[in-house]
């Protein structure tokens, strides 16, 4: 699916990966240096690479936050918390993402919490047509009787063109 998305296209994959990154020097660049974990485990390592391969870098873990606010998922026990939510995004438009952290307050039923991110987009200017510019009326021309004749002239076969509103039948 991501080699059909246009290059230019900003690129946003999240959700439950089940990816638990760590810190290692290897996987650095794409994962950054605020994961919840140490070492990095195999959906962590897949993930990576597909980040990798797609020219993508894992924005769940770029951000300092407080450990409380790192983590996405709760086991059921209630003891372990891990890291396995994350968002993806393309390398070059990394700069959208102001913010990612999860947020344990809000209940939804789950033993994922939610992950909230905070965005930065730029609306497209959108160029108004100039209008027409308004063309005064030259007084002085109304003083002259030829040019008054002909203004008149025009305004009558103008209003001569006008369907009378009196005239036109409901259907």
């Amino acid at each position: 699916m991501v080699d059909k998305v246009p290059k230019s296209d900003l690129i946003i994959i999240l959700g439950d990966v089940y990816a638990k990154l760590g810190k290692e020097p290897a996987y650095q660049k794409i994962t950054g240096k605020h994961t919840l974990h140490e070492e990095t485990y195999r959906n962590g390592e897949l993930v990576c690479d597909f980040a990798a391969a797609n020219n993508m870098i894992v924005m769940s873990t770029q951000f300092q936050h407080k450990q409380i606010h790192k983590g996405t998922w709760r086991s059921p026990d209630h003891n372990i918390i891990n890291q396995i939510d994350h968002v993806l995004v393309n390398q070059n438009k990394k700069e959208v993402i102001e913010d990612i952290r999860s947020l344990r307050g809000p209940n939804i039923d789950s033993d994922h919490y939610l992950l909230k991110t905070t965005l930065k987009q730029k609306l497209p200017n959108i160029y108004k047509k100039k209008p027409n510019p308004i063309t005064k009326w030259n007084k002085t021309n109304m003083q002259d009787p030829s040019k008054l004749r002909q203004y008149r002239t025009s305004l009558h076969n103008k209003l001569e063109n006008i369907p009378d509103m009196n005239n036109i039948k409901e259907e």
